[in-house]
């Protein structure tokens, strides 16, 4: 007894031209599953469905940290633009004022104004680009808004409560004195 296919040709059920035709795809078949491709739409369209929403996937991730850098460079942009706008130029002096910066402590001349003013939180001190900035309390609210790690120096104002039974309550302390 022979094969499958010459049987059927002895019987008549199909022709020569449909065996060769049948044998042809088979070889077709076997060759693309040694390759690693499927003959099956289906498995195909799974493929570039899967690949479609891996590459959206990459592309969200990208747009997202193009979204991330834009916004802190709109924010680095606006911060600057406050302390160029609200920088106080006429605070050079004769005395030095002493801040801590990254674990440093750091020092710029004022005059005696501007080292009360700090001391007492009326004025802050703020750095961008490793440049150093002194601006009014409202200004650097604005920038402790955006992003606290410009201000270097700030002193926020106690709201104490006076006691009642200090005796020295009437008495204000005097500004002259210099230590």
């Amino acid at each position: 007894m022979g094969s499958l296919q010459d049987q059927l040709l002895q019987a008549g059920l199909t022709t020569s031209h449909n065996a060769k035709v049948a044998k042809s795809e088979k070889r077709k078949q076997q060759k693309k599953q040694k390759k690693g491709a499927t003959s099956n739409p289906s498995d195909l369209q799974k493929h570039i469905q899967q690949t479609k929403l891996e590459q959206q996937k990459k592309a969200e991730e990208l747009n997202q940290t193009r979204q991330v850098s834009l916004k802190q460079r709109e924010q680095e942009a606006r911060v600057k633009q406050i302390l160029e706008h609200h920088n106080q130029d006429a605070i050079r002096g004769e005395r030095t004022f002493n801040f801590t910066y990254q674990n440093k402590v750091k020092n710029i001349d004022v005059n005696e104004k501007t080292q009360k003013a700090l001391s007492s939180g009326r004025l802050a001190i703020c750095v961008l680009e490793g440049q150093f900035y002194v601006l009014d309390d409202e200004p650097a609210r604005k920038v402790a808004e955006v992003d606290e790690k410009y201000i270097v120096f700030h002193v926020e104002p106690e709201n104490k409560p006076k006691d009642e039974d200090d005796p020295y309550a009437d008495f204000e302390v005097p500004d002259d004195i210099v230590w």
